[in-house]
């Protein structure tokens, strides 16, 4: 189904959208192998890619709030409960039914263990319970927020940018550092304020970093900041895996301290390296960039499918050196993930529920 054109498209939104995607997939590529092989050459390569890939669900939460809390965006109660709302529930269930039904089957074709009446029955009672599918999480945080953005969109129509920056000192405190803490040294800090613990405060990040500007000197403490954390954790963990033989992933958590510097980090570079690059800005509302931002959502939903077949097949990050291996397996889950939602696009009716 054909779409109307879009007129001034964030050329830096929709390129980190779509990057954002391309590095889950590289981190999920990682992952496979990434526990087993610690303190190996290749080890050391999987744990550069998950390290230096962290920001990149925050920054998809960010992006999301840029759209969806600025006032100017048309999200009244009736669309959001009649159109936004049905869709991110719909597509969430086709999903989580069609990974459910095909993993007993696929198990039952390839004799790889046998399929028990609870297998089909969890296909139900784990999407009820918020664990149908490991990367389909995403989906409840995304629809809990969008449930709390008629809120959000009275703070982001009314507030100042001092508030936003004290909104987003007291989230990196209470909602970050502290549970942190907390976890890190087995401790309870009892004076915390645990409801900032979520990714709402990305959301507010991403409107706030999307209309403000920061100061020259802000630029330059975040840039700052931003590099030392990310030595620091590269460093640190590469110093677990290749020396003490233990991988860490203490710097691995959406909501860590220094994930959330990372992210911050990332997302105000790409604006400002983008915004203010006349070479790349004449690819500002290119079709083919538009095309790839707008089919983020649906490739996340559907790539999955083609992490499973190359663990069936053995396909993964050993078949040649990981440096490469690495990105050119995420290109591949990508590029066949696109091919599916592209052909769904064409589906009347499919087309609006599920991607």
């Amino acid at each position: 189904m054909g779409e109307k054109p879009i007129k001034d498209r964030v050329l830096y939104a929709d390129i980190l959208r779509t990057l954002t995607i391309y590095a889950v997939f590289i981190i999920h590529v990682c992952g496979v192998r990434w526990y087993s092989t610690v303190g190996t050459t290749e080890w050391l390569a999987l744990n550069t890619y998950m390290t230096m890939l962290r920001w990149c669900i925050p920054v998809f939460f960010m992006l999301s709030g840029t759209i969806i809390l600025d006032p100017k965006y048309d999200l009244s109660f009736k669309k959001l409960y009649t159109k936004s709302l049905p869709r991110l529930v719909i597509a969430l269930v086709f999903w989580s039914i069609l990974y459910r039904t095909l993993s007993p089957i696929a198990s039952i074709l390839l004799d790889t263990k046998d399929v028990a009446i609870d297998d089909w029955q969890r296909i139900y009672t784990e999407i009820a319970l918020g664990t149908p599918w490991h990367h389909l999480w995403f989906m409840y945080a995304i629809i809990a927020i969008y449930i709390l953005s008629p809120l959000l969109r009275v703070f982001t129509a009314h507030a100042e940018k001092k508030h936003y920056f004290y909104f987003l000192v007291i989230y990196f405190i209470f909602g970050s550092v502290i549970p942190k803490i907390n976890a890190a040294y087995n401790v309870h800090i009892s004076f915390g304020v645990y409801d900032l613990y979520s990714y709402t405060g990305y959301f507010l990040a991403g409107y706030f970093f999307s209309r403000y500007d920061l100061s020259s000197l802000q630029k330059k403490i975040l840039y700052t900041i931003g590099i030392l954390n990310i030595v620091y954790i590269l460093g640190t963990s590469t110093y677990w895996g290749m020396v003490e033989l233990r991988g860490s992933t203490q710097y691995f958590e959406n909501m860590g301290p220094h994930t959330m510097i990372f992210a911050f980090f990332i997302f105000v570079l790409a604006k400002n390296t983008i915004s203010n690059s006349e070479w790349l800005q004449r690819y500002k509302n290119n079709r083919y960039i538009t095309l790839l931002a707008n089919c983020s959502l649906g490739i996340y939903l559907v790539h999955d499918f083609f992490n499973i077949a190359l663990n069936l097949l053995n396909i993964n990050t050993s078949i040649f050196p990981a440096i490469i291996s690495v990105p050119v397996l995420a290109l591949f889950v990508y590029l066949a993930s696109l091919c599916v939602v592209l052909i769904i696009r064409k589906i009347p009716v499919l087309n609006k529920w599920i991607i």
